[in-house]
């Protein structure tokens, strides 16, 4: 019964964020527009504005219209523009703004996203796409196999080859599973919600960009010890992720997955996070953090699957321990190559 409450609880937490941050709805109008909002005392606006100028200067089959107003003098001009784009974009708004029709896609852009290599993306109807989608994948698929979800999984097995029945372990797997969903749902809705007061100040990138270079050097500076600070997980939550693996429950299963996911995001939180504020502008941002989940889980099903199968936990642990520091010098590297590349070169 009570599995069926915390699935049920999991489904609807992950369906409200799916909705909450799903792609604005699109226009039936087939063409290629987009429409300029900026103050003509604001830098930055004037900046961008000709940012878009020249871009349309390029592409005549764009329709391009300007509604430059002084925002900034007039508050009640300013909070009804905010609010119309706040309403068509789903996020918080600020100027300058860019609203964007490519044969029927709506999308909003403010402020830093207003670039030219952004623009001639979006005429080439999202040609990168699809290499951000392939990017989302492997670096989920890389973080499945990070050491430290390695040895969580070889633990887990010690308990799962005792679990004769198949509903049983289906139950434990699901919410293993269910958990690690949430877990990362949630820390999705949190960073995005930061993001959304933050993420407008032009100097945040380049903080968080530190931050995360800053990671991956721990990472690639701490792989040969036994006792990282970044790798490592405390005692007292080892024993309580053990607790939760010797209760052989759906339940707990469930709860181990949130508690990992948390616990060990300094280990594999990066690459994540680095994708979520890649992507945080994008109407395509639900299907990256999709295909990325996609990536991350398919190692672990497949483990989950040839334990059951029959493959010794002991086997799977070796594995971790001969490549564990492969593995991790892999993790901190790619972090900061992703980091470089989603924040400046993407």
């Amino acid at each position: 019964m009570r599995s069926r409450i915390i699935i049920t609880l999991c489904i609807i937490f992950s369906g409200a964020f799916f909705v909450l941050f799903a792609p604005p709805a699109a226009s039936a109008q087939k063409e290629l527009s987009l429409i300029f909002y900026g103050d003509p005392s604001c830098s930055t606006c004037v900046y961008r504005e000709n940012v878009v100028k020249n871009f349309v200067s390029f592409h005549p089959e764009v329709n391009a219209t300007y509604v430059i107003q002084p925002y900034y003098s007039n508050a009640s001009l300013l909070a009804a523009v905010l609010e119309y784009l706040g309403d068509l974009s789903n996020e918080s708004a600020s100027i300058p703004a860019l609203v964007l029709n490519n044969t029927g896609t709506i999308m909003v852009w403010f402020e830093g996203k207003i670039t030219a290599a952004n623009l001639e993306a979006w005429l080439q109807g999202f040609s990168n796409v699809e290499n951000g989608l392939w990017v989302a994948f492997f670096a989920g698929l890389l973080v499945g196999v990070a050491p430290c979800l390695l040895l969580m999984a070889s633990v887990l097995g010690t308990t799962l080859v005792m679990v004769s029945q198949r509903k049983k372990y289906l139950e434990i797997c699901t919410g293993l599973i269910l958990g690690i969903i949430l877990a990362h749902v949630m820390i999705s809705a949190i960073f995005l919600a930061f993001l959304n007061i933050v993420g407008i100040f032009v100097y945040f990138k380049y903080a968080f960009a530190g931050v995360l270079v800053t990671i991956g050097i721990w990472q690639i500076v701490e792989f040969k010890k036994e006792k990282s600070i970044i790798f490592g997980t405390p005692t007292k939550i080892k024993g309580v992720l053990r607790s939760f693996i010797e209760k052989q429950s759906g339940v707990y299963a469930f709860l181990l997955g949130v508690l990992f996911s948390f616990v060990k995001l300094p280990c594999f939180g990066g690459i994540f996070l680095s994708l979520l504020y890649d992507a945080w502008l994008d109407p395509l941002l639900v299907y990256y953090i999709v295909i990325y989940f996609c990536g991350m889980l398919l190692p672990l099903i497949i483990l989950l699957i040839a334990l059951r199968l029959g493959i010794q936990p002991a086997r799977v642990n070796a594995f971790r321990e001969k490549y564990r520091l492969y593995l991790r010098l892999l993790s901190g590297a790619v972090l900061i190559f992703l980091t470089v590349f989603l924040l400046f070169l993407s």
